[in-house]
C-alpha cells in the first residue's frame, strides 16, 4: 500500500481488523478496438501530443499522462477506430480544490519531468457501506483480470501475476484477517508500470455503494459510470497525482449485486518501484517509476468489463 489513500486505507484495515442506463459495449468490442489501434501503429500513425494540464471553466483537463493509442491514419488500407465505451458522467457539481499539486522535496519527480499542478481535493473519508479487508479475489475474478491484462498490453509485455498477503494483525485484533492484493507489471519503451486488484465487499446495493464512493480517489470531478447486463456496476475515476515522485494512478471500481467490490488500479510504476516493509504490512515506494500510465483508458475499460462479466 502507498500513497495517502493507501495509507488511509491500511489505517481502516488495522482499526476494523486488526442509476446509470445499461451499457450494449461487449468485452469484444473493446478487445477490437485495442487491437485496430495496434494495426494503425503498425501502419504508421503518428502518436498523441505531448502532456497539456489546464484548468477550463472549473474543468480539469489531463492529456498525456495515460499511454495515449495513436491516431488513426488515413487511407483504404488503414482501420480506423470505434468510438469509446459508453461511460455516463454523473451529473454532481465538481468539488472546491483545496490547492494544486507541488511535489514534496523528499521525493520530487525526476528533473526532466514537468510538475503536473493539478488542482487537488481531500480524500474522502469512507463510510460504513463499503469494507477493504482486501479478501482473496475469486477465481473466475483472477483469471478474467489477468487474460484481458495480457491481451490489452499488447505490443508491451505484461509479467506473471506478483501477489502480496498483509498478515492479519492478531496481536491487536484477534479476529483480524488476512488482506491480499495482486499486480502484474507492464512495460513498454516508455518504462514499467502495473495494474493491481484488490477485493473489498459492500452491505448495500451497487449504485449505493458506488455512491458511498463518489470522492474516494480525492478527485475534484464526479466520476463516470457503466452498468453491464448482470447488474454489475463500474466508477471510473479521473487519473489522480500525488506524492510521491508524482505518482499517477486511475483507480476503476466494479460493484456486483451479491455484494462483491473489486479495485481495479492503473499506476505510472511497478515492481522496480516499491518494496514491502518489515513487517509486511505496507509498501515503500523506492523510485518514481514511468512518466506516463502504461495503458489507455480502453485499456483499463476492457479489464474492468473482463471482471465484471466474470461477477
Amino acid at each position: 500500500m502507498w500513497e495517502d489513500e493507501e495509507r488511509l486505507r491500511a489505517t481502516l484495515r488495522t482499526e476494523v481488523d486488526g442509476p446509470a442506463p445499461a451499457a450494449r459495449t461487449d468485452l469484444a468490442d473493446v478487445l477490437r478496438r485495442g487491437r485496430r489501434r495496434v494495426l494503425v501503429r503498425r501502419a504508421g500513425a503518428v502518436a498523441g501530443a505531448l502532456a497539456v494540464v489546464g484548468v477550463v471553466g472549473g474543468t480539469v483537463a489531463l492529456s498525456g499522462l495515460a499511454a495515449r493509442p495513436a491516431e488513426p491514419a488515413s487511407g483504404p488500407d488503414v482501420t480506423t477506430t470505434a468510438p469509446p465505451p459508453p461511460w455516463t458522467t454523473l451529473d454532481r457539481a465538481a468539488r472546491q480544490p483545496y490547492g494544486t499539486f507541488s511535489p514534496a522535496f523528499s521525493a520530487p519527480p525526476p528533473v526532466d519531468r514537468e510538475v503536473k499542478a493539478v488542482p487537488q481535493c481531500d480524500l474522502a473519508f469512507p463510510g460504513p457501506e463499503v469494507s477493504w479487508l482486501h479478501p482473496e479475489p475469486g477465481a473466475a475474478v483472477q483469471n478474467a483480470w489477468s487474460t484481458t491484462t495480457g491481451q490489452v498490453a499488447a505490443p508491451g509485455r505484461a509479467s506473471p501475476v506478483h501477489s502480496h498477503l498483509f498478515p492479519a494483525n492478531l496481536a491487536k485484533r484477534p479476529d483480524s484477517v488476512d488482506g491480499h492484493t495482486r499486480w502484474i507489471d507492464l512495460t513498454d519503451d516508455r518504462g514499467t508500470g502495473s495494474v493491481s486488484l484488490e477485493r473489498g465487499s459492500a452491505s448495500v446495493p451497487p449504485q449505493a455503494a458506488a455512491d458511498a464512493e463518489l470522492w474516494a480517489q480525492g478527485n475534484c470531478l464526479p466520476p463516470r459510470r457503466m452498468v453491464r447486463p448482470n447488474g454489475v456496476l463500474l466508477q471510473l475515476y479521473p487519473v489522480r497525482v500525488s506524492e510521491p515522485f508524482q505518482s499517477l494512478t486511475q483507480e476503476l471500481r466494479v460493484y456486483a449485486p451479491s455484494g462483491e467490490v473489486y479495485s481495479i488500479s492503473l499506476r505510472n510504476f511497478g515492481s522496480p518501484d516499491f518494496r514491502p516493509q518489515a513487517d509486511g504490512r505496507a509498501f515503500d515506494r523506492t523510485g518514481p517509476g514511468r512518466e506516463t500510465l502504461p495503458l489507455s483508458e480502453d485499456g483499463l475499460t476492457a479489464i474492468g468489463i473482463a471482471v465484471a462479466d466474470a461477477l
